[in-house]
C-alpha cells in the first residue's frame, strides 16, 4: 500500500501540470509505472481516466480528472497483474456474447447504440479497441479462474437443501428445479468470486510495481 500511495503522489504531480483544456491535447507519452515486465505509460493513464468519465457520464474537467486519477492507476495496475496471469497460462478464450453485452449495455447508458458508441470515442480521441481489450482481460481473466478452479467449486447439498426448504412453499416442482438450479450457480459464483480475490491478491503480493 506505502508503494502504491508513492505512486499516486508522483501521478498527482504530473497530472497537477496537465489542464485538460480540450480532448485535443496531448502529453508526452512518457513511462509512469512498470509492473512486472509491464508499462504503463501518461498516454494510458489519460486514455483510462476519459474512459471511465465517459462511462459515467461525468464532464471532463480538472476536478474530474483529479478525482479519477487514483481510480485509474489502480485499475491499469490491476489490468496489468491479470494480463501477466492470462499470458502465463495462454488464455485465449472468453465468452463473447458477454462483451457483446457489455458493450450494448454502456452504450444503452449513454443513449446510442454500439456504432454511436465508437464515435462517442472517437470524437474523445480516445482508442475504442483499447476500451474493448480492457474488458477482453476481464473475460479472459474469468475462463482462467474457472479453469483453474473448477474442480473447487463443489457445493454441500445439505446446505443446498436448506436454503431451498425455506423458499419452497406453494412451489410446484418445475419451480423447485429452477429456485434449486438458481441456487447453484450462485453459490458456485460464489465460490469462484473467492478464489478470484485470494488468486488476485496472491499475485499483488508478488509482482514488483515501480515507479519510473
Amino acid at each position: 500500500m506505502k508503494k502504491f500511495f508513492l505512486i499516486i503522489i508522483s501521478i498527482s504531480i504530473l497530472f497537477n501540470n496537465f489542464i485538460f483544456l480540450n480532448l485535443q491535447s496531448q502529453i508526452n507519452n512518457i513511462i509512469i509505472v512498470k509492473v512486472g515486465e509491464s508499462l504503463i505509460t501518461s498516454l494510458d493513464v489519460e486514455n483510462e481516466i476519459i474512459t471511465n468519465l465517459i462511462i459515467k457520464k461525468q464532464e471532463i474537467n480538472q476536478t474530474s480528472v483529479n478525482n479519477n486519477k487514483k481510480y485509474a492507476v489502480k485499475n491499469l495496475i490491476n489490468k496489468s497483474i491479470k494480463k501477466s496471469e492470462i499470458n502465463k497460462y495462454e488464455i485465449k478464450d472468453y465468452n463473447e456474447q458477454d462483451l457483446k453485452n457489455y458493450v450494448q449495455n454502456i452504450a444503452k447508458e449513454l443513449n446510442t447504440d454500439s456504432k454511436g458508441l465508437k464515435n462517442i470515442f472517437k470524437q474523445s480521441n480516445i482508442d475504442y479497441e483499447v476500451f474493448l481489450e480492457n474488458y477482453k482481460i476481464e473475460l479472459l481473466w474469468n475462463t482462467l479462474i474457472f479453469q483453474y478452479y473448477k474442480n473447487q467449486t463443489n457445493i454441500n447439498t445439505v446446505d443446498l437443501e436448506n436454503e431451498i426448504e425455506k423458499v419452497k412453499d406453494n412451489k410446484t416442482e418445475e419451480e423447485v428445479k429452477k429456485i434449486r438450479k438458481n441456487f447453484l450457480e450462485k453459490k458456485k459464483q460464489e465460490k469462484l468470486n473467492l478464489f478470484s480475490r485470494s488468486h488476485f491478491a496472491n499475485l499483488e503480493n508478488t509482482i514488483v510495481v515501480d515507479f519510473q
